[in-house]
This record gives structure tokens, sequence and C-alpha cells, in this order.
């Protein structure tokens, strides 16, 4: 086995021990692959916890976080507009489409050492 095959099974293998768990006891885990997107999608992850696991991430894996851009992924989470309708048209606060952070993002970045996309 390469060492870059070696890399994205534990990259794969950590994130289903960890945080690939279901809502409830007797739902199924999601299904994993590659393209799976902790940022958009079906199941994303809230800020707060997404800012944790990569924390771990980076540490783990020993990814420098070099230009990582925490709100190209999660660009909506630090906004709280309850009072949006009152504001002019052109100052009102408008949805930002999360860029997908996937698993094979962080699979390569580990095999590289650094974060490859930002």
């Amino acid at each position: 086995m390469s060492e870059a095959n070696t890399i994205e099974n534990q990259v794969m293998d950590w994130y289903r021990e960890n945080y690939n768990r279901p809502i409830f006891p007797f739902f199924k885990r999601q299904a994993l692959t590659p393209e799976t997107s902790l940022s958009t999608g079906k199941y994303p992850w809230a800020d707060e916890d997404a800012i944790e696991i990569l924390e771990e991430y980076f540490t783990r894996f020993n990814v420098e976080k070099r230009d990582f851009s925490f709100i190209k992924y999660w660009p909506n989470e630090e906004v709280f507009m309850p009072l949006n309708f009152f504001r002019s048209k052109a100052n009102k606060w408008k949805w930002i489409e999360p860029q997908p952070l996937t698993l094979n993002m962080l699979v390569e970045s580990a095999k590289a050492g650094y974060w490859l996309y930002d």
C-alpha cells in the first residue's frame, strides 16, 4: 500500500469513526465518498462543529493552514439579521452560497502537508 493511499485511509477512517455518526441511534450512517461535502449538501456541519473538527484535522494530520479561509465554506454562519426586513433593499443581508469542502480536499491536503484549496 502506498503512502498516499495510507493517508487517504487514515483521513477517511478518522472522519468515519469520529464524525460520521447517525443523528439518532436507529438511523443509518451517511454514506461517505471522497466527494462528500462537509459544508454543503444534505448533512453540512454547523460552524461551531466545523471549527473544532478542522482544528483537530489540521493538528492530527500535520497540515499547514496557510491560506485556509473558513468563511469560504461557512459564509453565513456569523450573520444574524432579525430585523432585515426593515433595511433598505440595497442594505439587506443576502445569502452567500457556501463552497463545498469535501473529504477529498482533506485527503489531498493531508498528502501535501498544507491546505491546497484557497
